[in-house]
């Protein structure tokens, strides 16, 4: 990866992580106030809790980013590698939907009830979400496995694979039990 690229996430990450702050100060003054004025003090926690859950989101979001693409330091040349980064990067989103559709669930349970359908939809998109990662899961685990490693990583693993010989017959020649002249 370029020097440019590196720094280009760098400077993309510090500024998701400082707009993660600025949504944590925001929501602390917001519930601070609420509390020292007596108005609102509940709704105020509600919009707290509902900021502070975005800003973890939006943190998650720049620790992903600076984890995979300047500290791994490496291309997506591997399906599992793929896999992993879209799962780690999906999960965070759902728990994102999911907890900001309870906020937004408990808020309008006390205001009124019919405007429980846009809660509604954004649980039933958590869910969608959900069920479209488990499919991803499913459908691309054959992908993974029919990729061997590299040789770098493991010499013989490509062999072992081919041959279907486990790892302690393969540095030994192939394995053979004894065979009783009893019946068993």
């Amino acid at each position: 990866m370029t020097l440019f690229s590196r720094l280009l996430y760098t400077v993309i990450s510090v500024a998701l992580l400082g707009a993660s702050v600025m949504l944590i100060g925001v929501a602390v003054w917001r519930t601070a106030t609420g509390y020292w004025t007596g108005e609102n003090a509940l709704d105020g926690m509600l919009d707290a809790i509902g900021l502070v859950i975005i800003a973890v989101a939006v943190a998650d979001v720049g620790k992903f980013l600076f984890e995979e693409e300047v500290v791994a330091d490496r291309e997506m040349r591997r399906p599992a590698e793929a896999r992993g980064s879209l799962t780690k990067f999906m999960s965070i989103m759902i728990v994102a939907l999911s907890l900001e559709a309870l906020v937004l669930i408990a808020k309008t349970t006390r205001e009124t009830m019919s405007e429980l359908v846009y809660p509604g939809l954004l649980v039933l998109l958590a869910i969608l979400a959900l069920v479209g990662l488990g499919l991803f899961q499913k459908l691309s685990q054959h992908a993974t496995a029919a990729v061997p490693p590299d040789r770098g990583e493991d010499e013989d693993a490509a062999e072992r694979i081919e041959s279907g010989l486990s790892t302690s017959s393969s540095k030994r020649g192939s394995f053979r039990p004894k065979r009783s002249a009893e019946p068993g």
